[in-house]
């Protein structure tokens, strides 16, 4: 802090300096013609007097007047002519130096004055200079910079104090340490991106947090049934029927399964929260890619006895210059609606959420896809089963979170699928919100947003 201030005033300091030198040594040309006229009016009598004098004294005598003069004057006089004069003066200045005028040198640091008989008077012009006056002059010159830059400073000393004192804390492991300046400071913009910095840190860590915990938490329990089951398999001191051997084996192979089944998910999400980098856009039937999705969850869907409907709506979207619906109307077949996407992974978030749904649906489950503002793909998944209440809303996309804790794993999953969900929007540049239907159950909403086709030339790919 104390280096930024001396740097600071040093700064200027020297531009000062150099500010008063370019003054004195460039203003005189700069203002050539006011400065003469300022010192023609205030030489007038002095030049009177010495023209008197002078006349007084001509010829021979002159030498010895001006002598005579020098003992009481500290200006220093040299006779000349206007012949001698004229190689020095040149333009405006020869011509009123010949009209009868004073005037000064290009430096404006002395001046010729021409007398009736033709003789000119060169002088150097009267400025007391008193080197003491001046060093104390530029030296209250100093203080009160140096007083101005330190009141200056002294506001913004404090509130950096308090910024650095901020993130010293932060950085100690204070993550809820927040820089509260006042709105009048200069440096507010600056404590509040530090600010919105510490907090996305914040939850970043705690995200890291809870992840770490609920991994260790869904791991531990498939880990001790394959340790339980093979205790249990080599304490066994009576042979077991191949019936009995054949449910261990089938119970081991299915904890595997789970193990396999939760790094897979894990390894997604971990993927997903890299950002765009992995994805893989093209341009994809959105019937075909939901009727993938639909054929993929038939044989689920049909084991719990649930039906699953699939819609596409392209109201409002131009194809060719017309609506898919004039084109109908003309006896031409629709277009099928494209969209630019990764498909693996939107088929991924539509396959979570439908099995999502028939863990809890009672008798339907609906797949929908339309067309939104901008052109963006809007897909929902609803069910009639029970309502998520308000308060659990914003917590079901985090990953390891149950509504019910007491749900076992074959009801619950793994708590990763609707995290999974958010993380594909999010990559696609759009969102994914909860909304409650007529009959009260949950509809799921994904928006994603129109993107530009990376490929040279635009292909028509079927959904995987």
């Amino acid at each position: 802090m104390l280096r930024s201030l001396v740097r600071l005033y040093l700064a200027v300091l020297i531009g000062g300096g150099i500010a008063i030198v370019l003054i004195n040594q460039s203003f005189g040309q700069l203002f050539h013609s006011r400065v003469t006229t300022l010192e023609r009016d205030g030489q007038s009598a002095y030049a009177f007097v010495l023209e008197d004098y002078l006349q007084r004294h001509p010829g021979a005598a002159r030498a010895e007047a001006l002598a005579e003069l020098r003992k009481h004057g500290g200006s220093s006089f040299t006779l000349t002519t206007l012949a001698d004069v004229e190689a020095e003066l040149k333009g405006s200045r020869w011509r009123e130096l010949r009209d009868g005028k004073l005037v000064l040198d290009d430096n404006a640091t002395s001046y010729y004055l021409p007398l009736p008989d033709g003789i000119v008077v060169h002088a150097r012009r009267n400025e007391v200079s008193n080197l003491g006056v001046q060093a104390l002059a530029y030296g209250l010159f100093a203080i009160a910079i140096l007083l101005s830059v330190i009141l200056w400073v002294r506001y913004h000393w404090r509130d950096l104090r308090k910024l650095e004192a901020a993130a010293h804390a932060f950085g100690s492991g204070n993550l809820s340490t927040r820089a509260q300046l006042s709105r009048k400071s200069n440096i507010y913009e600056l404590s509040q991106q530090f600010n919105e910095m510490a907090r996305q840190i914040e939850a970043s860590i705690l995200h890291q947090r809870d992840m770490m915990h609920g991994i260790s938490h869904e791991l531990k329990t498939p880990l001790a049934r394959l340790e339980f089951g093979l205790a249990l398999l080599q304490a066994s001191q009576s042979p077991e029927s191949p019936e009995r051997q054949r449910e261990r084996h089938q119970a081991l192979r299915k904890d595997v399964r789970e193990l396999d089944e939760l790094v897979t998910e894990l390894l997604t999400l971990s993927r997903l929260e890299q950002g765009e980098d992995h994805l893989v856009l093209m341009r994809v039937s959105v019937d075909e890619l939901l009727d993938s999705v639909a054929a993929s969850m038939a044989n689920d869907v049909a084991d719990r006895s649930l039906t699953l409907s699939v819609s596409v709506s392209t109201a409002g979207l131009r194809q060719g210059g017309r609506t898919a619906e004039a084109r109908a109307g003309n006896g031409e077949a629709p277009d099928p609606t494209y969209h630019v996407c990764d498909p693996k992974l939107v088929a991924r978030a539509l396959l979570n959420l439908i099995r999502n749904s028939t863990r809890y649906a009672r008798e339907a489950i609906s797949l929908r896809a339309e067309i939104g503002a901008a052109g963006a793909l809007v897909l929902s998944v609803e069910d009639d089963g029970p309502g998520i209440p308000l308060a659990d809303r914003d917590r079901v996309f985090e990953p390891f979170h149950r509504l019910d804790s007491s749900r076992d794993r074959h009801t619950g999953g793994f708590g990763l699928g609707l995290a999974i969900v958010r993380r594909v929007a999010l990559v696609h540049g759009g969102d994914v919100r909860l909304e409650s239907t007529v009959s009260g159950g949950p509809r799921f909403v994904v928006t994603l947003p129109a993107l530009p086709l990376p490929l040279p030339v635009q292909r028509k790919v079927a959904a995987p």
